[in-house]
């Protein structure tokens, strides 16, 4: 089976090649990573452009890409600006995905054109200090009184929650209901009195914030949800093969950054009078770490074709996830050990890589989480 882009896709691909080089130099990325700064003035261009609206229905304002449409921008960007294609997902991706499955009419025609424009950011806001691979344990209550929600509660490791305009946010509605039926996805406006957040410190995505929300009384209307009540859980379950291939086609992206870094390295470093990409044991690292992005990214194509053929891929989006994740952290760790001190400086890409790769086999699923998904469902 061919899982070859087809001309449009690679069109798409070499313009934002080209925008991304011209808009999205190394420097303007290492000043955000710096800096730990959101990057607006790209995000504006970038609308100007129209591609914030490619996961956007055409209806709605948007340009009705696919799942390989989108699997193709995000590797592309990510090849340039890991931390900036994170932020797509994050801020359009998500949201975009629920409301045009589960939203109204009116929130689709409210919203999504506004998403399409850059004049909105969302975040999406599932784990809590005490529910992490197990989220559907959360504990943040909703209580509906009269004709408005109360809610109250705390959340942790929502990106980009304080640039976002609005939050995906998952809270417990039905205390009596099974854990994974008593959830429902709120549309919660940052404005809201009772809504505190702040900005977690951490390793790497320094562009990308990372918050926890504390929600004190926090009252909105009794029709400010996304879905119908006590069906947030199995809703956000119906769109994680979607997830995982945008998952998959960042942390694709970034490897093959960080190796084509690493070969440009190597073809000008020199010592005992050579190349260093002479070196048998050279080679054959950059041999490794080619032919493993090379299945990451089979992987990733045929999980996006399942996608958009609107066939099942629990086992296969996972493995793309898996595979892809642990990839990038083996070619960020690799690149290092061949840049030798030159990696481990600051003012070199790689240990941004290095920095940033370990989010990879944590976010949207660890590690171990997916290989459980996996092995559930060859032992079926």
């Amino acid at each position: 089976m061919d899982f070859e882009i087809n001309d449009q896709q690679k069109l798409m691909r070499d313009s934002l090649r080209a925008f991304l080089k011209k808009e999205c130099p190394i420097e303007y990325v290492r000043d955000c990573d710096d800096n730990e700064r959101f990057p607006f003035e790209l995000y504006e261009k970038l609308a100007a452009e129209g591609w914030l609206g490619l996961p956007i229905p055409e209806e709605y304002g948007g340009m009705g890409g696919t799942c390989t449409d989108l699997a193709v921008f995000l590797e592309e960007f990510a090849a340039h600006f890991e931390a900036g294609a994170n932020i797509f997902y994050t801020t359009i991706v998500i949201a975009t995905d629920a409301i045009t499955h589960f939203g109204t009419e009116e929130q689709k025609r409210d919203l999504l054109p506004k998403l399409a424009r850059g004049e909105i950011r969302f975040a999406f806001s599932l784990s809590e200090p005490n529910s992490g691979s197990d989220a559907a344990s959360l504990r943040t209550r909703a209580v509906l009184e009269g004709d408005e929600w109360v809610i109250n509660g705390q959340k942790m490791f929502c990106s980009c929650a304080q640039e976002a305009d609005y939050i995906l946010l998952m809270a417990r509605s039905d205390v009596e209901a099974p854990k994974h039926k008593g959830i429902t996805m709120f549309l919660l406006d940052t404005r809201t009195p009772g809504v505190e957040i702040r900005k977690l410190r951490k390793l790497g995505l320094k562009p990308m914030d990372l918050n926890e929300i504390f929600l004190n009384d926090v009252r909105l209307p009794k029709d400010a949800i996304i879905g119908a009540v006590n069906t947030g859980w199995m809703n956000a379950l119906k769109t994680l093969d979607y997830e995982r291939c945008c998952l998959s086609a960042v942390n694709v992206g970034a490897a093959q950054s960080c190796l084509d870094k690493v070969v440009a390295y190597t073809n000008e470093r020199e010592q005992f009078g050579q190349k260093i990409s002479s070196f048998q044991l050279t080679r054959a690292k950059l041999a490794d770490m080619d032919m493993e992005i090379e299945a990451a990214r089979l992987l990733l194509y045929r999980s996006a074709n399942l996608v958009d053929r609107g066939i099942p891929n629990n086992k296969e989006s996972a493995i793309a996830n898996l595979y892809s994740s642990e990839t990038y952290v083996r070619a960020a760790l690799n690149g290092m050990r061949m840049m030798g001190g030159w990696g481990y400086l600051m003012e070199f890409d790689m240990q941004r890589h290095f920095r940033d790769s370990k989010l990879a086999e944590i976010g949207g699923g660890t590690s171990e989480i997916l290989r459980i998904i996996i092995s559930r469902e060859i032992t079926k």
